[in-house]
């Protein structure tokens, strides 16, 4: 039989299709590694593996395993940073904190199996969703902003650059141009010069 723990959430039963009735925050506040708070919901899977140790080993198994898996959850959480553990880190922490938790429960010798820890939700807590939010429109503003000018930059240093090589191809020609046109009538002056001075009655 697989069994299954709430931490940080209490669920309705079939009848309401699973859908969090409460959180219990004294459960799921989780500090993080760059030392923000995080509200994390996540589910605990597990079975007997050993009847024998699960009997005698272990006094209150349910109790037991949801203590070590918050304690395992926070953990892995306190090795993350805020940003990861609400957006891309969601699985890898919960498989972390799985093998933490199992390692926990070896430990005590429990005879129980970690199937799985999956996490439900994982939020800042609501006294700064609002801020949070605000933060994370500000840094996508900031990034949308940073794109729009690499483009721009991109766009517009070409085109100059472009630019500049055509001018300065043009002056160059303009400066040879004036050169030969100032050789051809200085050697004109010269070749007067000597007629000049051949007949100058």
């Amino acid at each position: 039989r697989i069994n299954k723990i709430e931490v940080g959430l209490r669920s309705v039963g079939a009848s309401g299709r699973g859908i969090p009735a409460r959180d219990v925050p004294e459960e799921s506040l989780m500090l993080t590694g760059d030392e923000n708070i995080v509200d994390v919901d996540f589910v605990v899977q597990w079975r007997i593996r050993d009847a024998g140790d699960f009997l005698f080993n272990i006094r209150a198994p349910e109790q037991t395993v949801k203590l070590a898996a918050e304690s395992a959850m926070r953990e892995v959480v306190g090795q993350n940073t805020l940003d990861y553990v609400t957006t891309d880190g969601r699985e890898v922490i919960g498989q972390s904190a799985q093998a933490v938790l199992q390692e926990i429960l070896d430990t005590y010798k429990a005879g129980i199996s970690v199937l799985e820890i999956r996490i439900q939700g994982a939020n800042p807590p609501p006294e700064v969703i609002d801020a949070f939010n605000d933060v994370q429109r500000a840094n996508q503003d900031q990034e949308r902003l940073r794109n729009e000018a690499l483009a721009y930059r991109n766009d517009i240093v070409p085109r100059a650059s472009g630019d500049a090589a055509r001018m300065t191809e043009n002056a160059l020609a303009e400066k040879e141009k004036q050169i030969r046109e100032s050789d051809g009538a200085a050697q004109r002056f010269n070749a007067f010069y000597e007629t000049y001075k051949a007949n100058k009655d």
